[in-house]
Parts: C-alpha cells; sequence; structure tokens
C-alpha cells in the first residue's frame, strides 16, 4: 500500500496540471490516446536524460558542486538543454506530422504534456527515493516549472504553424528562451542558503512564465478563431 500510496503521490502533480492546461483546449480537445502517448513518451524521455547528465558529469562534473561557477555552467550547459531538447524531441516525432496536430495552440498543448510525462517520473524518482515530504515543493515549483518552459516552446511551435517560412527559427528561438529560463530556474534554487529569497526568486520567475504563457494560449486561441471566422 506504502508503494501504491508513493505511485500515486508522485503522479498527482503532473496530472493535476495537465488537467488545469489541457481544459483551455476544451473547444476541440486532443484525442486521448495521443494525449497518453506522448505524456508516455515523455516520461520515456527522462531515462536518456538522466544518462547524458550522468555521463557529462563524470568527465565534467558539475553536480554536487557548491560554487557559483559549477552551478551556473551545469545548469545553463548540460541539464536544462539537455531537458528542455528531449521534451522538444518528443513532441517533434510524436504528433508533428499526427493529423490532429492541426492547430497552433496544439503546440501548447502537447509541449506541456510531454514536459508533464518528464515530470511525473522526475517526482516518482524522487519520491521513492526520498520520500512524500518533497513532493510539495515539485507540485508548485518543478512540475510547474517543466511544463511552463515546454509550453513556451510549444507556443513558438504553434507561431510555425501560422509562419511556416519561419517555423525553424521560431523553434529555436523557443528552445533558447525556455532553456535559459529552465537554468534561471535551477540556479535559484541552487544558489540561495536564504529560504524566504529562494521562495521570491521561484514565485517571481514562475509568476512570469504563467503570465506569458496565458497570454500566449490566449494569442494562438484568437488566430485561430480569426482563421475560421475567415
Amino acid at each position: 500500500m506504502k508503494l501504491l500510496g508513493y505511485f500515486l503521490l508522485g503522479l498527482l502533480p503532473g496530472l493535476f496540471w495537465m488537467w488545469f492546461y489541457l481544459r483551455k483546449d476544451r473547444e476541440k480537445p486532443e484525442p486521448i490516446k495521443l494525449i497518453a502517448k506522448v505524456f508516455l513518451f515523455g516520461m520515456a524521455a527522462t531515462f536518456p536524460a538522466i544518462a547524458l547528465e550522468f555521463a557529462i558529469d563524470y568527465f565534467f562534473p558539475f553536480s554536487g558542486q557548491r560554487g557559483l561557477v559549477p552551478i551556473i555552467l551545469g545548469s545553463l550547459l548540460v541539464v536544462a538543454p539537455v531537458e528542455e531538447l528531449l521534451k522538444y524531441v518528443v513532441v517533434r516525432d510524436v504528433v508533428f506530422k499526427d493529423p490532429h496536430f492541426d492547430e497552433p495552440v496544439d503546440g501548447i498543448m502537447y509541449a506541456v504534456v510531454a514536459a508533464l510525462g518528464f515530470a511525473s517520473l522526475e517526482n516518482l524518482l524522487v519520491v521513492f527515493s526520498e520520500g512524500g515530504t518533497v513532493l510539495l515543493l515539485r507540485f508548485a515549483t518543478a512540475t510547474l516549472m517543466h511544463a511552463l518552459t515546454s509550453g513556451i516552446v510549444g507556443y513558438y511551435i504553434g507561431r510555425g504553424m501560422i509562419e511556416p517560412e519561419k517555423k525553424k527559427a521560431y523553434i529555436r528561438q523557443g528552445l533558447f528562451l525556455a532553456i535559459l529560463l529552465h537554468a534561471l530556474y535551477n540556479i535559484s534554487v541552487s544558489l540561495s542558503s536564504n529560504l524566504i529569497l529562494t521562495i521570491v526568486l521561484v514565485t517571481v520567475l514562475l509568476g512570469a512564465m504563467f503570465y506569458i504563457l496565458s497570454q500566449g494560449i490566449k494569442e494562438l486561441k484568437l488566430f485561430t478563431v480569426k482563421r475560421r471566422v475567415e
């Protein structure tokens, strides 16, 4: 029963945020089977991420270091790029050619789902290794951070659907921004020894990202409505 409880606790944050964002696409909801597929592939992407980060850390140690330089370089050049790129690859390989991937806002929805699959497996690994007490922090911050950074990539995927000639440039722009924001989150959590300061920094960062993504969803949905009218 304890193992089952940990399993449910590990999945709860990701399922909550997935419900939160998918309900924003109620006008034309995505197929459950495709959502489940993207979520599971997002979970699977955690394994190569862990392998790559461990491999890089073996040759160029960055984890467990308390110095300013290794924390910044590890976050900005290793953890954030590896995880953001793998979450994007899930969306690219699983849904880009699917006929249901037909509206700009779908880019955000599927990117968020892939990210929450990724974060959910991370949560399960953390819960089983450290216990359920850490889940509240991951629910409020880390899981949401993954959804927001990938959602921002998804916004630029949607922009690329609107302007196909700029698709690659938009995706590069989205990935760059997601990597930067992901790294800023990791640095904020790792560097400050003051709990209150950490909470303030993370709250401001996630609040700004949440607002940016909310505006992006509204913009892409408005474009879809205008296109249908025309």
